[in-house]
């Protein structure tokens, strides 16, 4: 998802909708009020141009907070700043110029910081509320504080307006997408596991029966592979457990790395990995996973300066539809503590009656 990208490192998942809120919103305000400092200049209302001078300098003060991890105070700077700037400007200016519309949106801003109460956002709710009716009941007909063309008012009526669509609809798309976001993860998290990424148990499932579905259709079989670290309880023994939680993931990525695109590689339980080869016969299999297992054995895993060598077993049975699923596995994990009880390091598949080892 392309929103993932936005993440700096000091963007916790739990704030992630904090995050996109501001920093889409950041832009806008940012640009939008380094476009009233000419516009203000132009009518004569130097305190409103200087103003927003001000106001540039805390929507990027905002922006930065945020991308920082800081979330609760650029939302803090960005309601003062609006609340303040929407007061003001419909005081000088008048209700027809349309700067009270900024406090519509502001009070969808207000519901999305999740850190504050219910309580004090209700509170905050009330005080808008009665500020816009304040400034509905005494800034109406013309009555400005300062001599503006109604021409010119109606001009920023309109800007006003536009902008204050487009920053709803700039909430609306950053909120959806956080969600979406927040659902990804959620699924992310029921499918995979939670150290090395890789699918889980259950995901695995899923995809096996989807391979039979598949099989079913068009008859080709595939070949179900269960694979095994040898000796890894020396391992989390002499070492520690850190380093047991090393191995497992670095073993995982340089799997993963070897594979093919159409394989599926999952942590099965402990040191234990499932792979499904689709569309693959036994000798095919073969020649995948004597590559799997060679660059494993040669690859040297490093752990705070301690050099520790790696070999994994493997065991293979045809994959098709002739059998359950369970029948399967168990016949993959039985030709797998075949090859342990032959040495480890090895290779083992069924042909017809015969046991292989390569």
């Amino acid at each position: 998802m392309k929103a993932a990208t936005l993440f700096s490192e000091h963007v916790k998942s739990e704030n992630y909708r904090l995050f996109v809120v501001v920093n889409y919103i950041s832009y806008l305000g940012f640009f939008t009020h380094l476009a009233f400092i000419p516009l203000f200049f132009w009518i004569n209302l130097d305190v409103l141009a200087y103003f927003n001078f001000i106001s540039v300098v805390v929507w990027a003060i905002a922006y930065i907070s945020n991308r920082n991890g800081q979330h609760v105070k650029a939302i803090v700077l960005i309601s003062i700043e609006v609340f303040l700037h929407a007061t003001l400007a419909t005081y000088l200016m008048g209700w027809e110029s349309g700067f009270h519309y900024f406090l519509i949106p502001f009070i969808l801003f207000i519901f999305i910081n999740h850190k504050q109460s219910l309580v004090v956002i209700g509170v905050q709710t009330i005080a808008v509320f009665l500020v816009y009716l304040w400034l509905l009941v005494n800034t109406q007909g013309g009555a400005y504080q300062t001599l503006v063309d109604e021409t010119v008012i109606q001009v920023f009526q309109f800007m006003n307006i536009a902008v204050n669509f487009f920053a709803i609809g700039l909430l609306g798309y950053s909120l959806r997408s956080a969600s979406m976001r927040a659902e990804w993860d959620m699924e992310q998290l029921a499918i995979t596991d939670a150290l090395t990424g890789l699918y889980n148990r259950r995901k695995m499932y899923e995809m096996m029966q989807q391979e039979t579905t598949r099989l079913q259709r068009n008859g080709k079989p595939g070949v179900l592979v269960m694979a095994d670290i040898d000796l890894f309880k020396p391992i989390n023994d002499q070492y520690g457990h850190d380093c047991g939680d090393y191995v497992l993931k670095e073993v995982s990525l340089l799997l993963l790395e070897t594979l093919r695109r159409q394989d599926v590689l999952s942590r099965w339980g402990g040191e234990e990995f499932m792979l499904l080869l689709p569309e693959t016969d036994i000798e095919g299999a073969v020649k995948v996973i004597e590559v799997l297992r060679e660059t494993i054995a040669a690859h040297v895993f490093e752990y705070q300066s301690q050099s520790i060598s790696i070999t994994m077993t493997f065991g293979m049975e045809v994959f098709d539809d002739s059998r359950p699923i369970e029948m399967v596995i168990k016949r993959a994990d039985q030709l797998l503590y075949k090859g342990k009880e032959q040495g480890r390091n090895c290779t083992v598949t069924r042909l017809g009656f015969e046991l292989a080892q390569t």
